[in-house]
């Protein structure tokens, strides 16, 4: 028995046109692309958690230094023109530098002698920024004598 033509094909002739494989390729690239854009942002999320987890350890670290530190150790002269902000990142009371993996940290510590309800108190803030200040973390606490 012959093969009957089916729209000038045999019935048995199979596979894909042109057009199928164009429209499959187009899907597949557009999905590689979307993979490729999480991919840049989930390197860039995990280099700025990176960061920050560094500047959270810097303050932590410089915040348990002064803790440890006598009550009238040179490095807690108060600069009275920081005393009603704080987080100020021009006019500090200590400042230093540290270098992790590459990225240049500026750690800033800043007091204020507590007038308030507890007067024997300092409050104690330290800012610790990277990228020229661009991003930063802080910590602030009250120390006693």
């Amino acid at each position: 028995m012959k093969k009957r033509p089916i729209r000038g094909r045999l019935e048995r002739e199979g596979g894909f046109n042109l057009i199928e494989v164009m429209v499959a390729m187009g899907i597949l690239v557009f999905g590689l692309l979307a993979v490729g854009t999480m991919h840049i942002g989930a390197v860039r999320g995990n280099y700025f958690s990176g960061n920050t987890s560094a500047a959270l350890s810097l303050a932590t670290e410089r915040m348990e230094d002064l803790f440890n530190r006598n009550w009238n150790d040179p490095i807690f002269a108060d600069n009275p023109a920081n005393n009603t902000n704080l987080s100020s990142l021009t006019t500090v009371d200590f400042e230093d530098a540290v270098n992790l993996g590459g990225t240049t940290y500026r750690r800033i510590v800043n007091f204020a002698d507590s007038t308030g309800a507890m007067p024997t108190s300092r409050q104690m803030t330290v800012i610790v920024t990277w990228g020229d200040n661009a991003h930063g973390v802080s910590v602030s606490s009250f120390r006693t004598p």
